[in-house]
C-alpha cells in the first residue's frame, strides 16, 4: 500500500508540472512599468517673455489672480521622453468641486531612440472663468496613439482681490516683526 501511496503523489505532482510549467510562462512577456514620460519639474508663473527663440517665465508663483481679460498665468511642464515613438500630452483642468472646466491639449511631440532622454518643456496660458479657489492640473501623456497615462497632478490657488490685500498686509506685519527682532525690541 505505501509503495501505491507514493507511486499515486509522485504522478499527481508530475501531472501538476506538465499542466503549470506552460501557464507559468503565460503572459511572462516583457513587461516595463516605466512611464513614457516622467514630469521634471511643473510650476506655475505669472508672466512669460521672449528670449531670442524661446520663450522663458519671468517667476514663480503659488497663487495666481483670475482676469476677466487676457491671461491669468501660464502652467509649465518639463518632461524627461523615457521611450521613442510619438508623445501627445493633455492636462484636464479641474475644479475645486472635482469638476472638469476643460483641457490643455499640447502638440505631439517625437522622442527618438530609447538610448536618450530627451528634455521636452510644454506651456500653456491659463485665461477664462477661474473662479477663486483651488485647482487641479491632471497631467496625462498617449504614446503612440494608445491608452492615455496619468503621469502626475498639480494645483494652483486662484485668489480674489481680496485675498490679495490680505496676504500684503500679512507680509508687512511679518516683515514689522523681523525689524523688531533684528533691532532688539
Amino acid at each position: 500500500m505505501p509503495l501505491m501511496r507514493t507511486f499515486w503523489l509522485r504522478s499527481r505532482c508530475l501531472l501538476i508540472l506538465a499542466i503549470g510549467w506552460p501557464c507559468l510562462g503565460f503572459g511572462a512577456e516583457k513587461t516595463s512599468f516605466r512611464q513614457p514620460a516622467y514630469i521634471s519639474n511643473a510650476y506655475f508663473s505669472d508672466k512669460m517673455v521672449e528670449q531670442g527663440d524661446a520663450v522663458q517665465p519671468t517667476s514663480v508663483v503659488k497663487a495666481l489672480k483670475p482676469r476677466s481679460r487676457g491671461v491669468a498665468g501660464y502652467f509649465i511642464l518639463d518632461l524627461v521622453l523615457t521611450r521613442s515613438g510619438s508623445h501627445h500630452f493633455k492636462v484636464n483642468v479641474i475644479d475645486g468641486k472635482g469638476d472638469k472646466a476643460t483641457d490643455l491639449d499640447f502638440p505631439p511631440v517625437q522622442a527618438k531612440q530609447d538610448d536618450q532622454l530627451p528634455l521636452y518643456t510644454a506651456a500653456s496660458g491659463l485665461s477664462g472663468a477661474f473662479f477663486p479657489g483651488l485647482w487641479f492640473f491632471k497631467v496625462y501623456d498617449q504614446l503612440n496613439g494608445g491608452l492615455w497615462e496619468h503621469l502626475g497632478t498639480f494645483s494652483i490657488m486662484m485668489i480674489g482681490p481680496d485675498a490679495e490685500k490680505s496676504n500684503k498686509e500679512v507680509e508687512k506685519s511679518g516683515e514689522k516683526k523681523a525689524q523688531a527682532l533684528q533691532s532688539g525690541t
